[in-house]
């Protein structure tokens, strides 16, 4: 039943609606004052923060293992309550877990904190972090998984060639696509059923995607008869630590 947020048999009355697993977060500062917290930045070192969470990317000037956010109250981003209880962000990507028990949704964000959601009747969840109520969260639905982004978006599958051995790649969630084969910083992204790899040296592929059967087929952008085709193996944690990672999200 805690598996997937959808599942609320137990709510007061009246029951709201239950809420697919896509949500859009609004917040207090508190996020930005934990990453400082993590990794020794100040205040004064960090400067006034920008207006909203929408920033371009850019280093951590204490470390290299995180992407700091510029954050205030009033702050919005996605997350994301993924099946077996993954909690998953990519603006804030963290090795963290949510739980459900009755009305009331515990999430457990690592070194961003923890915190605790009411359900709403409106559907949306509502609360802040745990033992500080005045650093609040609410989170409103945006929409629901696709059966393609659940299947591709943290996943590794056997890319199959022409005149090749098959080879195993990996579609990190958090937008990063891996090779151990032909390593790189290289990237993915999906629209609808069709996935775009930005390969670097190796190409730009085109492929369609087929959650029914977990195949995936395509070719070189630009040449068909230079073709790729993917099947399913496993599905991989969205969280994934990367030593000599760019240290964002995509």
């Amino acid at each position: 039943m805690r598996d997937r947020l959808p599942v609320i048999l137990s709510l007061p009355r009246p029951s709201p609606p239950p809420p697919p697993p896509y949500f859009t977060v609004y917040g207090a500062a508190g996020v930005l004052r934990e990453l400082r917290r993590s990794c020794g930045v100040s205040s004064r070192q960090q400067g006034a923060p920008p207006a909203s969470f929408a920033r371009a990317p850019r280093a951590c000037p204490a470390c290299s293992s995180c992407d700091p956010p510029a954050a205030r109250a009033g702050g919005v981003f996605e997350v994301e309550f993924r099946k077996g209880g993954t909690f998953w962000c990519r603006k804030f990507a963290n090795d963290a877990k949510w739980e459900q028990q009755d009305a009331v949704v515990r999430v457990d964000w690592g070194k961003y904190g923890k915190y605790e959601l009411a359900m709403q009747p409106d559907g949306s969840l509502s609360g802040g972090v745990l033992g500080k109520p005045e650093d609040w969260r609410k989170a409103v639905f945006v929409r629901a998984f696709t059966p393609t982004e659940e299947l591709l978006s943290g996943s590794a599958w056997m890319l199959h060639y022409e005149n090749g051995v098959p080879f195993r790649v990996e579609f990190h969630a958090d937008g990063h696509f891996h090779s151990a084969d032909y390593a790189g910083h290289h990237l993915w992204k999906l629209d609808g059923n069709k996935v775009a790899v930005d390969w670097g040296k190796y190409g730009q592929y085109d492929l369609e995607v087929d959650p029914n059967s977990r195949q995936a087929a395509g070719s070189l952008r630009g040449n068909p008869a230079s073709w790729r085709k993917l099947q399913y193996v496993e599905p991989l944690p969205a969280y994934i630590f990367k030593a000599n990672s760019c240290g964002h999200s995509h």
